[in-house]
C-alpha cells in the first residue's frame, strides 16, 4: 500500500473505564487514550469512570508516557448544571488533559469563550456532511468525530475538502440509530441517551422480522480493511469499549497497533489470527464492517450481548458432569453459555478428556456442573478465553515505558554551582531541559565528592518513567564536597521539569467575536407540521400561523407548494448526506423566504443567507446557552429538544404529534422482513406495541421510528 498521509501520525485511540482499564490501553500502544468524569459523559452509569483525584493521577499517567489524554464531556446540560460542568472543564485543563470531546453546542460555546483547551466534536454531534464540518471548524472545533454511518466514499469527500483532523470509530459497538438523534430510550423511561444514560431498547426482544433482536446491531470490526481506512485520511482511529473490561482494551488495542503498524509498513495483516482474537473477547454473532462499505449485514444480529466462540454441542448430561465433543482446545477457567440465548453461562473448575483429568484438550470432554436448562444438542460457546485474559494480564502488568534520555552534569558551573543539562534523540520536546542547583559547591575538607558518587545519585531514577542512558559529568571543580541530598534534590528538581514539559498540551486562541447581534423571534406563534399536502389541507379550517410540510420525496413539487401558498416552509430529516444537501439547495435556491427547520449543523451551514432557518429537535437545544449559540449561527427560530423538559426562553416547543425517535441510515425493518413488506408485517415490542416505522427520500433514502408525544403547552402540532 502506498501511504499517501506526508508521514502524518496516524493515531490509535483507545477507550478507558477505569484505572486498570487505562494501563490496558497504554500499554497495548495506544497513541491516545478517552475517559469519562463521574458525571457528564455518555458512559457515566455503564463505566467505573474517574474522580477528581483519580482523574489527575490518570493524565499524568498517561501523558508522561506519550499518550494523549481526551475526556469526555460529551453529553447534553440543562440549564442548572452549568454551574457544575464549567469548573469541572477548568479542572481537567489544569490537570493537563489535550482535549475536551463534547456534544452540547451551549457547553462549546462557554468554553470558547473561557477557556483554551481544544474541542473535539462528539460522534453524538451527528456530523455526517462536509456543511457541518466545516460550521464546527469555523467555530474553533480541533477535531470533528464523524458518525459512525459515514462511507469510506463519504469520509474522502470531507477529507479532500478540509483540513481539520477526523476521528471514525474502527472496531466496537455500534448504534442503531444515529448517535445524537435518538430519543426512544427517553420515550421509554425517561433515561436519555444524550445525557448518558441509555437504557439500550435497542437492544431488547422484539417480534415479527426475521430475528428476535430486529434493532440490535452487530459489533464493527475494520481489520481486514485498515489499508483503505489508511488511505482515506482519516486522523484518527478509535475503539469504542468505555464501559468493557479491562482485558477488552488490552486485546484490542494490541491487535489494532499490530495491524495500522504491519499496514503503514506495507506488511500483510494476519486477519484470521486478529479476527479469532477479537471474536474471543467480545462479538455479537460475528461482526461487520459497518458503513464503511454500506455493509447490508449490520442488523443481522440473533444476540445482543457476547456471543463468544462456537465450541461444539452437548452430547450429554448426568451426574453433575456435561459431557461435550468440543472443535476447539478448551481451558480451566474458560467461561462457556449454552444454547441459541446465551443466557446460561458458567466457569470450567475441571476438566477431562476420555475421564482422565487435564487442563487443555479438544475432542471429548467433560467437567462438574451444576447449573439448569442445559440439553443434549445445545450449542456450546466459549465466553472467557483463560490463555487470553493471560495474555491481556501481560500486557496490563507491563509497564516498561523508559524516556531513554542523554544527560550532561557540569560541576562548577559559573565556577561553583551545579547544572543539569538533558538532551533527547527521540523527543524534541526533552532536548536542552536544564537544572541549575541553588547549592554553593564547597571545597572538601576530608573526603571529596568523586565522580563516582555523583553518577550513582544521578542513575536513581526508578519509579520514574525516565531513564539516563548516558551520564557525561564535567569536573570544573577541584576536589569538590556536594552532600549527597543535593545531588539527589538536583535530580527530582530536573524530573519535575522534563514531566512539566511532557504535561503541556495544546492550547486554542478561539475567536471570540465572529457572530452578528441576535434578534429574537416572536415565540408567540402556532405552528402545524404535516406530512402530505392532504393533511395540511384537512386542517384548513384551523388556524396556524406557519405551515410546514415534511413530505416523503424532496422534489421541486416542493416549489409549487410554497409559490402557491399552500405552505410555509420544510423540515428537513436529521440524517442528510451531502448528495442529500446539495438537492435541498437546489430546491431551496429557487425559492425566497421559505423556511427549512434544520435537523443538522450542516443544513444551517448549507442554507444561511437562502432560506430562514428553523433549529429542529435534532440540534439538540436543552439549555438556553444552546438556544443563543445556536441564534449566534444565524437561525431565525430555535424549537426546543425534546429532553429539555420545560419551555426554554425564545423556543418554540412540540406539544403534540409522532416524532422521529430514531432515526437510521439502514432501515432495520426493511434489513428484517423486506422493503416491500414494510406496510404488511409488523415490528412489536414487549410491551406488545406496534414499532411504527416510515421513511423519507431526498437523494438517498432514509428512514426512522415515530413516537407519539404529548405535552401540556407547546406551540408546534405534527399531524
Amino acid at each position: 500500500m502506498e501511504n499517501n498521509l506526508n508521514n502524518k501520525k496516524i493515531e490509535l485511540l483507545a477507550p478507558v473505564g477505569d484505572e486498570r482499564g487505562l494501563k490496558a490501553a497504554v500499554n497495548a500502544g495506544a497513541d491516545a487514550v478517552y475517559f469519562g468524569t463521574k458525571s457528564f459523559n455518555a458512559r457515566v452509569g455503564a463505566a467505573e469512570n474517574f474522580d477528581e483525584k483519580a482523574l489527575e493521577n490518570n493524565i499524568k499517567f498517561a501523558k508522561l508516557r506519550n499518550v494523549n489524554v481526551y475526556i469526555t464531556v460529551n453529553t447534553l446540560v440543562y440549564n442548572d448544571e452549568i454551574d457544575k460542568v464549567l469548573p469541572l472543564i477548568k479542572r481537567v485543563s489544569d490537570f493537563g488533559a489535550d482535549a475536551i470531546i463534547v456534544q452540547d453546542l451551549g457547553i462549546t460555546d462557554i468554553v470558547r469563550n473561557n477557556l483554551n483547551i481544544a474541542m473535539h466534536a462528539s460522534t453524538q454531534m451527528s456530523c455526517n456532511n462536509l456543511d457541518s464540518v466545516k460550521l464546527l471548524k469555523s467555530i474553533g472545533i480541533d477535531r470533528v468525530v464523524l458518525a459512525r454511518e459515514m462511507s469510506l466514499e463519504n469520509i474522502k469527500y470531507i477529507r479532500d475538502n478540509t483540513d481539520i483532523e477526523l476521528e471514525t470509530f474502527v472496531h466496537g459497538s455500534l448504534c442503531a440509530s444515529f448517535s445524537g438523534q435518538c430519543a426512544y430510550s427517553y420515550l421509554h423511561g425517561g433515561r436519555s441517551a444524550n445525557r448518558g444514560a441509555c437504557a439500550q431498547p435497542c437492544r431488547m426482544e422484539y417480534t415479527g422480522g426475521k430475528t428476535d433482536y430486529p434493532l440490535s446491531t452487530k459489533d464493527l470490526m475494520t481489520i481486514d480493511i485498515i489499508p483503505n481506512l489508511l488511505e482515506s485520511g482519516i486522523t484518527s482511529f478509535k475503539i469504542e469499549g468505555r464501559a468493557k473490561r479491562s482485558e477488552y482494551a488490552a486485546i484490542t488495542t494490541s491487535i489494532y497497533r499490530h495491524a495500522i503498524d504491519l499496514a503503514l509498513e506495507n506488511k500483510d495483516i494476519p486477519i484470521e489470527k486478529y479476527r479469532e482474537s477479537l471474536m474471543k473477547i467480545f462479538n455479537r454473532g460475528g461482526f461487520s464492517q459497518g458503513y464503511y462499505y454500506n455493509s447490508k449485514d449490520i442488523f443481522e444480529n440473533y444476540k445482543p450481548s457476547h456471543d463468544g466462540e462456537y465450541i461444539g454441542e452437548v452430547v450429554a448430561y448426568k451426574k453433575n458432569k456435561i459431557y461435550i465433543k468440543a472443535e476447539k482446545e478448551l481451558n480451566v477457567y474458560d467461561g462457556l453459555s449454552f444454547g441459541e440465548s446465551g443466557q446460561i453461562g458458567m466457569q470450567i473448575s475441571d476438566l477431562y478428556k476420555d475421564n482422565v483429568r487435564v487442563k487443555r484438550a479438544k475432542g471429548n470432554l467433560s467437567f462438574s456442573a451444576v447449573i439448569k436448562n442445559v440439553n443434549v444438542g445445545d450449542e456450546v460457546y466459549r465466553t472467557t478465553d483463560k490463555l487470553q485474559m493471560d495474555e491481556a494480564e501481560k500486557i496490563i502488568e507491563s509497564d516498561n515505558f523508559k524516556h531513554l534520555l542523554d544527560l550532561n552534569c557540569i560541576i562548577g558551573f559559573n565556577n561553583k554551582k551545579i547544572k543539569l543539562i538533558v538532551s533527547s534523540r527521540d523527543d524534541e520536546r526533552l532536548n536542552n531541559i536544564e537544572y541549575i542547583s541553588d547549592y554553593i559547591i564547597q571545597e572538601a575538607k576530608t573526603k571529596a565528592t568523586t565522580k563516582e558518587d555523583i553518577f550513582n545519585s544521578l542513575s536513581k531514577t526508578g519509579g520514574t518513567v525516565f531513564e539516563f542512558e548516558n551520564i557525561n559529568i564535567e569536573d570544573n571543580f577541584q576536589n569538590p564536597f556536594i552532600p549527597i541530598k543535593i545531588l539527589n534534590e538536583a535530580r527530582r528538581a530536573l524530573i519535575e521539569k522534563l514531566e512539566n514539559v511532557l504535561m503541556q498540551s495544546k492550547e486554542i486562541n478561539y475567536s471570540k467575536n465572529i457572530y452578528t447581534n441576535i434578534n429574537y423571534p416572536n415565540t408567540n406563534i402556532k405552528v402545524l407540521i404535516a406530512g402530505s399536502e392532504e393533511k395540511i389541507n384537512l386542517y384548513s379550517d384551523i388556524h396556524y400561523d406557519k405551515k410546514i410540510l415534511f413530505p416523503n420525496v424532496y422534489d421541486e413539487n416542493i416549489i409549487k407548494l410554497f409559490e402557491d401558498k399552500k405552505i410555509d416552509g420544510i423540515i428537513l430529516p436529521h440524517v442528510t448526506f451531502d448528495k442529500d444537501i446539495e438537492v435541498i439547495k437546489n430546491i431551496v435556491e429557487k425559492t425566497s423566504g421559505m423556511i427549512v427547520i434544520c435537523n443538522n449543523l450542516g443544513h444551517i451551514e448549507a442554507l444561511k443567507g437562502k432560506a430562514i432557518l428553523w433549529a429542529g429537535i435534532g440540534l439538540n437545544a436543552i439549555n438556553n446557552y444552546t438556544v443563543e449559540f445556536l441564534y449566534k449561527l444565524g437561525v431565525d427560530v430555535v424549537i426546543s429538544g425534546i429532553e429539555a423538559g420545560k419551555n426554554l426562553k425564545h423556543t418554540l416547543s412540540i406539544k403534540e404529534g409522532l416524532i422521529p425517535a430514531m432515526n437510521f441510515a439502514f432501515c432495520p425493518k426493511s434489513m428484517s422482513v423486506g422493503c416491500s413488506k414494510c406496510k404488511e408485517e409488523d415490528i412489536i415490542d414487549h410491551k406488545r406495541n406496534i414499532v411504527i416505522f416510515d421513511c423519507v427520500k431526498i437523494y438517498n433514502k432514509t428512514s426512522f421510528i415515530l413516537e407519539n408525544i404529548k405535552n401540556k403547552t407547546g406551540e408546534v402540532y405534527i399531524k
